[in-house]
């Protein structure tokens, strides 16, 4: 396997027990040809048992290094800033302008809310610049700096960007609800599965979240791939338990099924994820074991 080149230029600071105790920053990392950035915008503390519905209190005690002390389950919500070659995109788009004091259900608080802009200042990234957006799916947390009301000009956050939206989606919104996405019947290009958007980028569809929840996977240009899979998981504990249902899943069965494949599919040599909802633990692979292993910079010299 090809020796990886890495640059982070922040680091989230983990536990010694490698749990996912804290919230992501932004962070940089090359592997190969494709150079990853994470592109943070938010972070909420979830009830554990109201987001797997399926699961008891007692199911989370072998998760604890997942969990805050309280009990509750960090997730963050941003974005994933690709580039490789001459094609830089961003996937999915934050979550946008949040109080964090409006909570659903099985919401426990915002852990921190950040400004993605800023995150992409900090970058180097100017929005306007970015030709292409490519999205998850449609809910509120990968949709925000892409929605007519995101910010004063109606052309959202990225002013020219067009919008790469898996085949189905679009349809999934209910009639009446008007756009999701700014300039969304001129803007949206529908991506069917196995489509390559740019060179070395193609969609994977993975329903069930969404009708048209679709996964990205990037090829590094040495031999290995990464899968940027939105909300296929949510968290690390979903690759032991990939019978859990989150409780947005809009068909529990297909949804399942994308769960598994997906595992399947990260357990192969030379592919990695990145779950943009995994605390501090976004980018890793799921080993021999069947658990997720996560990147650790100290010791992972062939692998994230």
């Amino acid at each position: 396997m090809a020796t990886q080149e890495q640059h982070t230029s922040m680091k989230s600071v983990e536990h010694s027990d490698g749990s996912g105790f804290r919230l992501p920053v932004i962070w940089t990392r090359t592997l190969g040809e494709l150079t990853l950035s994470y592109v943070p915008d938010a972070g909420v503390d979830m009830i554990p048992t109201r987001v797997y519905p399926a699961s008891a209190e007692e199911d989370w005690h072998p998760h604890r290094t997942h969990m805050t002390e309280a009990g509750h389950l960090p997730m963050g919500c941003g974005a994933l800033l690709v580039e490789r070659g001459g094609t830089r995109l961003l996937i999915d788009a934050g979550h946008g302008r949040i109080s964090g004091e409006d909570l659903e259900h099985f919401q426990h608080a915002f852990g921190h809310v950040r400004d993605l802009p800023e995150s992409l200042a900090a970058l180097g990234v100017d929005p306007a610049e970015l030709e292409m957006v490519a999205f998850t799916h449609f809910h509120g947390d990968h949709t925000g700096w892409a929605r007519p009301d995101a910010v004063e000009d109606p052309r959202s956050l990225f002013t020219k960007a067009r919008w790469m939206v898996g085949k189905g989606e679009l349809e999934s919104v209910a009639p009446g609800d008007g756009p999701v996405l700014a300039g969304q019947d001129e803007r949206s290009v529908i991506v069917a599965d196995g489509t390559e958007i740019a060179d070395g980028i193609r969609a994977w569809s993975l329903p069930g979240h969404t009708p048209g929840h679709t996964a990205w996977i990037l090829d590094t240009g040495d031999g290995r791939e990464v899968v940027a899979f939105g909300d296929a998981m949510h968290s690390p504990v979903q690759v032991q338990h990939p019978d859990w249902e989150v409780v947005l899943d809009t068909d529990r069965e297909e949804a399942e099924r994308s769960r598994r494949r997906l595992v399947d599919y990260l357990s192969r040599d030379g592919v990695y994820g990145f779950g943009v909802h995994f605390a501090d633990q976004q980018l890793g692979t799921v080993d021999g074991s069947g658990r997720w292993r996560p990147w650790n910079d100290a010791t992972d010299a062939t692998a994230p």
